[in-house]
């Protein structure tokens, strides 16, 4: 069997140097179980899990690090069981963490994984102090409190002291993050911590095998692997940033799984109705809204802001746009996530929207400035909210920008009117209250210059709640406020989806919490 996969991967290599073109590779691959993903690899920066902050980077990185505890979802919410870690406590005062780990374990390299692993582990995630390293100094953990913070107090018992109480949900959901997986501290020693750029010094399921940039990324099972050496032996992540091109190379049977089809090709894929393959669709860990910047002259008016929610035709851009792969949201907290809150009160109403701003002053409308990026499809969005906008006597003047020069000026407060979409960090309501609700942690409320202490103390109450009943209710309380007088419309929660082989199995349940926490060990042919 070894030979064999040693084969198949340079046969893929060959193919790859030659365009993908000679004889398909579907039968060969497949009972050499290896899984091929096409995908576009241009936008991987580094393997190394305090570093890496690209959604599908961490996705991989997800496959090559095991953490304190882990992400499960089960009836429609998501849950955190125990990892690395068998059992934890916390103590009377609510401040330090206790993790018990499981005993015996090791990494590939035969080192035990220890107590001295996690502490090495996160201590250098906060020295690096690179851009996913907030969702762990946010409960006080930096450089300067560390080693009084982190503690090894024996073989297999982990402390980590917070600088304050919070709910338990939303300190677990952190740690369950990649940032926070545990690396083999003799190995990363040994080499540096450039070497964990292309290379993996984990204990999970799979270990980086190689990464030729903008090429291939493979991944090999790790055969000591302490849940059972995965069914899938090898992932082929190839190189394709177009979704046509791997569309193609699906249809061929020389890829197994197409990662970044794009809602209007699904539409295609769905009429085409080809034996052999089918779409796979998830909730994402992403939300699509409007911003509005509440010192731009009308926008101070919540009238005006309540006005543009309800010109906005929400089923015309679900339907329409994104063909149905968008789920309809209007709160703050998506479905599955404590606090969620499902009203939806808006739907497009011309002569409410016009009524609101004759009430306001704007008997006539007003001009303003629409700012999107151009790709597909947020500025097809944003050309419809235009259309929208208009027949109620808003003129929106859409000025196109590179998602980079966007988001620079809008970190500094100086759009109007923006279309954007937030990520969700961890599996947590606070990850959206905050940015949303709390202006005093400068993301998106202070943005947009919304300066609402009682929805921002409202937010702070709520992450240190302990109770999990009384935090639901701060979050139904934020979600409701700002759903009317904050300074956002949002339009719909994307959905992440894939094309894949009818012969791939299990990638449902895979792909079950999406980017949050992607399982190719519940993945077979």
């Amino acid at each position: 069997m070894q030979l064999k996969t040693i084969y198949v991967c340079s046969l893929v290599l060959v193919l790859l140097a030659g365009g993908m073109t000679g004889a398909s590779l579907s039968k060969s691959l497949a009972s050499a179980e290896v899984l091929r993903i096409g995908a576009n690899t241009g936008i991987l920066i580094s393997f190394d899990p305090a570093v890496c902050y690209e959604i599908l980077g961490t996705d991989m990185v997800d496959q090559l690090y095991d953490n304190l505890v882990e992400l499960y979802l089960a009836e429609g919410k998501i849950g955190i069981k125990g990892e690395l870690a068998k059992s934890w406590e916390v103590s009377d005062d609510g401040l330090t963490w206790t993790f018990h780990l499981r005993e015996g374990l090791t990494f590939p390299s035969g080192n035990l994984i220890d107590a001295e692993a996690f502490v090495f582990s996160l201590k250098r995630m906060i020295a690096l102090n690179k851009p996913p390293a907030w969702l762990i100094t946010q409960f006080g953990l930096n450089q300067s409190t560390m080693d009084d913070n982190i503690k090894a107090i024996d073989r297999y018992t982990l402390t980590i002291r917070l600088d304050d109480i919070y709910a338990p949900n939303m300190f677990l959901s952190c740690i369950a993050s990649p940032v926070a997986g545990v690396v083999d501290p003799s190995v990363v020693k040994g080499v540096g911590s450039d070497w964990l750029i292309d290379h993996s010094a984990g204990s999970g399921p799979y270990i980086l095998e190689r990464w030729e940039r903008n090429e291939l990324v493979e991944l090999v099972a790790n055969p000591d692997y302490w849940k059972g050496t995965p069914p899938i032996k090898r992932i082929l992540y190839i190189d394709m940033p177009e979704p046509t091109n791997q569309k193609f190379m699906l249809e061929k049977g020389d890829i197994d799984v197409a990662w970044n089809i794009p809602p209007q090709m699904l539409s295609e894929i769905e009429k085409e109705a080809k034996e052999g393959i089918k779409i796979v669709s998830m909730p994402g860990a992403s939300i699509e809204y409007l911003a509005m910047n509440v010192e731009f002259g009308p926008l101070k008016d919540e009238r005006v802001r309540e006005a543009v929610r309800y010109a906005i035709d929400y089923d015309g851009i679900i339907d329409d746009i994104l063909r149905n792969r968008a789920i309809r949201l209007q709160t703050i907290i998506p479905a599955g996530y404590l606090g969620y809150n499902p009203s939806a009160p808006f739907h497009q109403d011309l002569e409410k929207a016009k009524r609101l701003l004759a009430e306001a002053g704007y008997p006539d409308g007003f001009t303003i400035e629409l700012t999107s990026s151009p790709t597909y499809p947020r500025i097809d969005v944003a050309i419809k909210i235009q259309s929208d906008l208009a027949k109620v006597g808003i003129k929106a003047n859409l000025i196109q920008m590179q998602s980079a020069q966007m988001y620079q000026k809008y970190r500094q407060q100086g759009l109007q009117m923006v279309l954007a979409g937030w990520g969700i960090d961890y599996p947590d309501p606070d990850a959206l209250a905050k940015a949303f609700a709390d202006y005093r942690i400068k993301q998106l409320a202070w943005r947009n210059m919304w300066y609402d202490d009682y929805v921002s103390d409202l937010t702070e109450m709520a992450m240190h709640e302990l109770d999990e009943g009384k935090r639901s209710q701060y979050y139904m309380e934020i979600t409701e406020h700002v759903l009317h007088k904050g300074p956002f419309a949002i339009l719909y929660q994307d959905m992440d989806n894939w094309v894949i082989s009818t012969d791939v199995k299990g990638f449902e349940e895979a792909s079950a919490l999406s980017t949050l926490h992607f399982d190719f060990t519940k993945i077979s042919f």
